[in-house]
């Protein structure tokens, strides 16, 4: 233990307090007056314990003193401190608190919509090395991406139609729109020095293709004509009005080669979907009136895409009608033409020639008569209104020796009779903007 300790030891045991904390020795106070008489000179205070109280509290009484009272013994002379004194840290720490809450609150108020803080003007900032262990304050969210608007559907007039005619009689076709409903000229959307062969125009309206010295053209409204596919004979759409069908027929010796192509209307690319070879038959001629009509329904090369989702094709002096699968290119040998059906395919027009005069039959699903009228003269290309009971037609009569032909309307309805749309002797082939017609097998 050393001498030091010996001797601290023999003054705690002559003072009496075996187990008390060490004293240092008594030093000479005559030499050092400034010393404080010592503690055993004092007379010893009489006592009592005394009940514990609020301040000092007993034993586990008090949070903030869970062993007890003060014990000068045990804690030495260092003054116990006041309440007051006390409550200066909670009070330190509950401003800090507030402090983070106002900081949180100036955040969020100041955050813009994507999770950036508003900034008035945006002034630079130094470069700054990121930290390995920073964290950002507020994490950027990737503002969602708008869906793309569609497109919605362009609208057309109650009578807003295509339709082929010539300005005089010797001039060459061209393709014309108007809306009969509206008093106003045609508009032309193509005239070419050779003239207008055939057309076909997307169901919805929005697109068409002409067919002009065998070539087929892409015509987008404000656009010049922009070459597809040659050579070609006959075009139809699809459904979706993006694909078109074609019918093109090449000389193969003694024989005639039908081709059946996909033509994708913004490209241009084309592939074969199926292909028959036949004899190259003989045409005679028929009567103008009767030539003028044949023409009018697609000439001697005719294409249909059927509700059914498959295409047609019907080609003078061929064997048969054929019905390919736009899918894989098979084709079957059908018994006849597509049958036009109004848009709800409730109902069809049946037509009936006896001389020079025709009969429209209004024919259900039963193939019961619910209207009809007879008009003078050979009619031809009737398409179905999108309301299901108006159709369009071509009237075509021999005048003078020449045929004039002329755009009619028949209003299921109202019981009248047809009544005519044109009457330049020079229109024929109107097609309805917007509608998609049916035509079942």
């Amino acid at each position: 233990m050393g001498e030091r300790g010996e001797r601290s030891k023999a003054l705690r045991v002559s003072e009496g307090f075996d187990d008390g904390p060490p004293r240092w020795p008594e030093r000479d106070r005559a030499k050092d007056p400034t010393l404080d008489p010592p503690q055993r000179d004092l007379p010893t205070p009489d006592t009592e314990a005394a009940e514990p109280t609020t301040s000092l509290g007993g034993p586990g009484d008090d949070e903030f003193d869970p062993d007890g009272p003060w014990d000068l013994r045990r804690d030495g002379d260092r003054r116990r401190p006041t309440t007051a004194e006390q409550a200066v840290p909670w009070l330190i720490g509950l401003l800090l608190a507030l402090t983070g809450i106002v900081v949180v609150l100036l955040a969020l108020i100041f955050v813009g919509p994507e999770g950036v803080a508003v900034q008035t003007t945006p002034s630079p900032s130094p470069s700054v090395e990121p930290t390995p262990s920073a964290t950002p304050l507020v994490t950027a969210t990737p503002a969602p991406t708008a869906a793309p608007t569609a497109t919605p559907p362009p609208t057309f007039g109650p009578l807003e139609m295509l339709f082929l005619g010539r300005s005089t009689a010797s001039s060459p076709i061209r393709l014309s729109q108007r809306d009969f409903s509206v008093d106003v000229d045609p508009t032309v959307v193509l005239e070419e020095a050779s003239g207008v062969d055939d057309y076909a125009w997307a169901p919805d309206g929005r697109v068409g293709a002409a067919i002009i010295d065998g070539r087929a053209f892409a015509l987008v409204e404000g656009q010049e004509p922009r070459a597809l596919t040659e050579p070609v004979d006959a075009l139809v759409f699809a459904d979706d009005s993006t694909t078109l069908y074609g019918l093109r027929i090449v000389r193969a010796g003694a024989n005639d080669r039908a081709e059946v192509i996909t033509v994708d209307f913004e490209t241009g690319a084309t592939a074969v979907l199926t292909a028959v070879t036949y004899p190259h038959p003989e045409i005679i001629a028929d009567p103008p009136l009767k030539e003028a009509q044949f023409a009018d329904n697609g000439g001697i090369v005719r294409l249909w895409a059927t509700s059914d989702g498959y295409v047609v094709a019907w080609i003078l002096g061929a064997p048969a009608v054929y019905r390919i699968d736009p899918a894989d290119g098979t084709s079957t040998e059908a018994s006849r033409q597509p049958m036009l059906w109004s848009p709800d395919q409730q109902i069809r027009i049946a037509v009936s020639e006896s001389g020079s005069s025709s009969t429209l039959a209004v024919r259900d699903r039963a193939d019961v008569v619910q209207a009809s009228v007879t008009v003078s003269g050979l009619v031809s290309h009737i398409r179905w209104a999108g309301t299901n009971n108006e159709i369009v037609f071509t009237l075509g009569r021999t005048v003078g020796g020449g045929v004039r032909q002329d755009l009619y309307i028949w209003d299921l309805v109202d019981g009248k009779a047809p009544s005519p749309l044109t009457s330049n002797g020079a229109s024929f082939g109107a097609e309805w903007l917007g509608v998609l017609q049916s035509w079942l097998p």
